[in-house]
């Protein structure tokens, strides 16, 4: 990396411009390749704003790390959309989901930061893409189980004995609990607005009893889910639980 100084100002008018070329791909229609193009460029001006981001956290300039944040959230929400349109070409459409959610979620820590038109526009675009690209879900599902408390990722002591308050941005990171274990699960339930809406249904049973997948509705001709009760009940194959990492380092 530079030794060389530069301003959070220029730094910022750096991060706009790239934000903007990469915008210009962020939609179905546009090249295949371009787009795969733009995810490379993303991964290194990341690693960039990273970089920065780590000077600033070295000399606790708070205001500066956690505007650098925002920005490592907000190229990560465009490489995440990139993604999606990648993976929606491929016919990957789970995978395609799960970076629209991904998008989606680097929006909302962003946010936490700071609020503005540009943040807003994406945020808007995904939510029609949501809405118009991906099925109409209406039940997604939840786990129930215990789990330890974990540790702070701000200050890695006990989360219960720490001072840091989870979901806080503290000097361009935020607050997690990590080393979590889970100790019982309970149960899983079908609910319209799960914690995490990576857990869909991927597959389940028509009214003939056929097998269909979720996203496209073809038929699964291989390995049918059946019933081992013989009732013809209608049968689910779904995602219950989710340990997808953001970048948030």
């Amino acid at each position: 990396m530079s030794e060389e100084k530069i301003s959070l100002q220029e730094i910022h008018k750096n991060y706009a411009n790239f934000i903007d070329s990469c915008d210009r791909y962020n939609f179905f229609t546009r090249s295949l390749e371009k787009q795969k193009e733009k995810i490379e460029e993303c991964s290194s001006h990341i690693d960039l704003i990273k970089f920065y981001k780590a000077q600033a956290i070295k000399c606790n300039s708070e205001f500066e790390a956690n505007h650098l944040f925002h920005m490592q959230c907000m190229i990560n929400a465009m490489k995440s959309s990139l993604r999606m349109w990648v993976q929606v070409k491929e016919n990957n459409f789970a995978e395609a989901w799960n970076f629209l959610i991904d998008a989606k979620e680097y929006i909302e820590i962003a946010l936490k930061i700071t609020d503005y038109e540009g943040v807003r526009n994406l945020e808007s675009k995904l939510k029609a893409v949501e809405d118009s690209v991906f099925p109409n879900w209406a039940l997604f599902n939840s786990p129930g189980f215990t789990e330890t408390i974990g540790k702070c990722s701000i200050c890695r002591s006990n989360f219960a004995l720490c001072d840091h308050l989870e979901n806080h941005v503290y000097v361009g990171r935020l607050c997690q609990r990590v080393e979590r274990e889970i100790i019982e699960v309970d149960h899983v339930a079908l609910v319209e607005n799960p914690r995490d809406k990576r857990c869909i249904i991927r597959r389940l049973t028509n009214s003939d009893g056929k097998t269909v997948d979720y996203f496209t509705w073809d038929e699964c001709e291989e390995k049918p889910l059946s019933d081992p009760t013989g009732n013809n009940n209608m049968l689910m194959e779904s995602t219950v639980m989710s340990f997808r990492p953001l970048d948030l380092s």
